[in-house]
């Protein structure tokens, strides 16, 4: 009797057991599938408003993403994603020109994303670039600066470990000539995209004319690739020549000569020399003589220039720019002659190119019409005024360039030690 009793006590007892154990069961199964569900509501909404977004459908796009922005608030603090709702509905209200709207969500994305990534700043560098952009071009450019020197700190702290462990692993007393190849992979790779969203920036700050930080962030990029790199990577040509840019832009001539002809001298020894970029950045370091009043060492480069291209089917329009150039010069020695025969050389290829009525035609026109006046060929000189007005009505006559004089010398600028290194290896 007690036994029966026993059992059947036993066996109530595992009842209550398993009816507990499934109710927790299917408490957990209801909130797994609540969870799940939350999250494939959300996957639905980011995916067609992304999809709607990018087929400029801004209206539906705004709609879903807002509505997908909603219900990631819902998750847990710091999901990364509400940080993806957040920056594409940004973005999209970027797109409909609604700034001060979007700020907010761009701003929003950035904090969540540190968060999750544990402050590790590198992973977020093409994140906060693209804010620095907003910042700078639409939202409140004051906040752009302090992320940038935020960004510049996080890049050359990094810059500097990755350069001092190269240093360690030279021998005392032996010269450190590059240490392309040398950097772990695992830093090199990151270490030059930054490099690239530094060159980006200088550009965006440079077009602002806030040359202080555009210079700061070209330093920091050619630092970087110097190290990586080595001296002779055509990468570094393209930092010389950003910053001989800014320098030109600053007045800072001879400084921009210096940068311009390491740009020079570098694409020079790595491009053939029919490659536009070498006609490039020759071209750039001319213009700079000319400014400085070098017209001869001007001439010289673009008659050096002639030699990229050796068959009529090589013309190109660097050839005609360079017989423009000349002309040009030529004009600015009152060497006539001469200058007439290069612009009718420019003018000749271009028509060829571009047709006999292109508007691109008008300044070749306009300051061969100049020269002939002066060499007694009025009547050709009309001419092509006549044709110069049929085909741009409202364009300005062609008014001579007086030879510049010589630059008041300036103070140095400082220079990045790489750039210094460079330059005694050089002389």
């Amino acid at each position: 009797m007690l036994k029966d009793q026993f059992c059947q006590l036993r066996k109530n007892f595992l009842l209550s057991l398993s009816v507990s154990a499934a109710l927790v069961t299917t408490q957990s199964a209801l909130a797994v599938e609540t969870l799940n569900e939350n999250d494939k509501n959300w996957q639905k909404l980011q995916q067609s408003g992304t999809r709607a977004f990018e087929n400029m459908e801004y209206g539906n796009a705004e709609r879903q993403l807002t509505a997908a922005m909603s219900l990631a608030r819902e998750f847990p603090a710091g999901d990364v994603r509400l940080a993806k709702s957040c920056g594409e509905l940004g973005r999209l209200l970027s797109v409909r020109a609604r700034f001060a709207e979007a700020e907010p969500l761009l701003e929003e994305e950035l904090n969540i994303s540190e968060s999750a990534n544990n402050g590790e700043r590198g992973k977020l560098i093409p994140l906060t670039a693209a804010l620095i952009r907003f910042y700078m071009t639409n939202g409140t450019a004051s906040k752009a600066d302090q992320l940038t020197d935020d960004l510049l700190s996080f890049v050359l702290g990094r810059y500097k470990i990755v350069s001092g462990d190269l240093q360690n692993k030279v021998k005392k007393g032996t010269v450190l000539e590059g240490w392309a190849g040398t950097a772990p992979p695992v830093m090199r790779d990151p270490l030059l995209e930054w490099s690239i969203t530094c060159d980006q920036l200088g550009n965006l700050y440079s077009a602002h004319k806030r040359y202080q930080l555009a210079d700061q962030l070209y330093q920091a990029s050619l630092d970087i690739k110097t190290t990586i790199l080595g001296k002779q990577h055509l990468s570094l040509a393209g930092s010389y020549d950003n910053l001989g840019s800014l320098c030109e832009m600053r007045d800072e001539l001879e400084d921009a000569e210096t940068y311009y002809r390491d740009a020079l001298d570098i694409t020079e020894a790595i491009q053939p020399k029919n490659d536009p970029q070498v006609f490039n950045r020759l071209d750039k370091l001319a213009r700079c003589l000319v400014k400085e009043g070098k017209l001869e060492e001007a001439e010289q480069l673009y008659l050096r220039s002639k030699t990229f291209w050796k068959s009529e089917s090589s013309r190109s329009y660097n050839e005609a720019r360079a017989d423009y150039a000349l002309g040009s010069i030529y004009i600015m020695l009152h060497n006539y002659a001469a200058a007439a025969q290069s612009l009718h050389k420019a003018l000749k290829i271009t028509e060829a190119v571009d047709g006999s009525s292109s508007i691109s035609l008008v300044p070749y026109l306009q300051r061969y019409a100049y020269v002939l006046y002066y060499l007694g060929r009025r009547g050709e000189s009309e001419q092509l005024k006549a044709r110069a007005q049929a085909i741009a009505p409202d364009a300005i006559p062609f008014q001579p360039e007086k030879r510049a004089s010589a630059p008041k010398k300036k103070g140095k600028r400082m220079r990045s030690r790489n750039v210094i290194k460079h330059k005694k290896k050089r002389r």
